[in-house]
């Protein structure tokens, strides 16, 4: 179902906030444990506290069908996401180069959203759009520039950003009547069960448990529980394609945030894609004329 709401401040502003600090904490976790291993325990433990929240606040859970429509919202929104993001950083991807790569969510998903929901792009969110995808190419540019090659981990964080995209689409299609708190809780689940199998076959370790904890616990809180939470009360109110824009004002705080804590100087090429990038924000979450003339 087509929204046309404008997604307000007060939930943007977390939303926003969450991710981009995920980012470096998620560098400092797969820098002192192994990245499935890493995904799967923040899964596991997100799905546990999201459970009972959902059983202390006497929600509705989904059943039949609804809980296979979670489960696949899940797999992607988690399994894919998480999955790709953590093992591109591992692989060497800067947290501020995976957090311009998922910002492009807005330009998958609003695609996405055209052709398959049949959402009317408007000229200021194709603009949007434009934007976006020449956020990520200057920043990736940037970076071959300055590595002197491509770095096919990069592909990892592409998968993340698929999964992103997707997950939020299916959830706007298929689990709109789900309570937010069960339904997020049956996706963790999803997630963390895919996950964590594929940990089993991986060569999981901890270098630093101390490290690898606190940035569990930060992505635990801030990202699988709040931050999905909001992601998906904000799909609710704004449908995918602009509650994914929000995505595109994640890259500059998440700049701000690697540089004094993992020592990622921001290129010309980040801080040029930065600008792009919120400018695309602004441009993706702005409502419809129409719809703002029949409020």
């Amino acid at each position: 179902m087509q929204t046309s709401r404008s997604i307000p401040l007060s939930l943007a502003a977390p939303i926003v906030f969450f991710w981009a600090s995920g980012y470096p904490t998620g560098a400092l976790g797969v820098a002192a444990a192994s990245p499935f291993l890493l995904t799967a325990v923040r899964l596991t433990l997100a799905a546990a506290i999201l459970s009972a929240i959902a059983l202390v606040g006497r929600a509705v859970w989904p059943s039949g069908g609804a809980i296979g429509h979670s489960a696949v919202a899940g797999l992607l929104t988690h399994a894919t996401q998480f999955g790709g993001c953590y093992g591109g950083m591992a692989a060497g991807v800067p947290a501020s180069v995976t957090a311009l790569v998922i910002s492009m969510n807005p330009v998958l998903t609003a695609a996405l959203a055209a052709l398959l929901l049949r959402e009317r792009l408007s000229r200021s969110r194709l603009l949007g759009l434009v934007l976006g995808v020449l956020a990520v190419l200057v920043t990736l540019g940037g970076q071959v520039a300055a590595e002197g090659e491509w770095n096919p981990a990069i592909l990892l964080t592409l998968l993340g950003l698929l999964g992103f995209s997707a997950g939020g689409l299916y959830q706007q299609r298929y689990c709109g009547g789900i309570d937010i708190r069960s339904g997020a809780a049956v996706q963790t689940i999803a997630g963390a069960l895919v996950i964590a199998a594929i940990a089993v076959v991986e060569d999981g370790h901890v270098t630093e448990w101390a490290q690898a904890g606190v940035a569990v616990l930060w992505l635990v809180i801030t990202g699988s529980v709040l931050g999905v939470s909001c992601y998906l009360r904000a799909v609710a109110v704004g449908g995918a394609a602009r509650a994914s824009a929000l995505f595109s004002a994640v890259p500059p705080l998440t700049a701000v945030i690697a540089w004094p804590v993992l020592g990622e100087t921001p290129s010309l090429a980040v801080l040029l894609g930065i600008a792009l990038a919120t400018a695309a924000c602004v441009l993706g979450t702005r409502a419809p004329v129409q719809a703002v003339r029949r409020i």
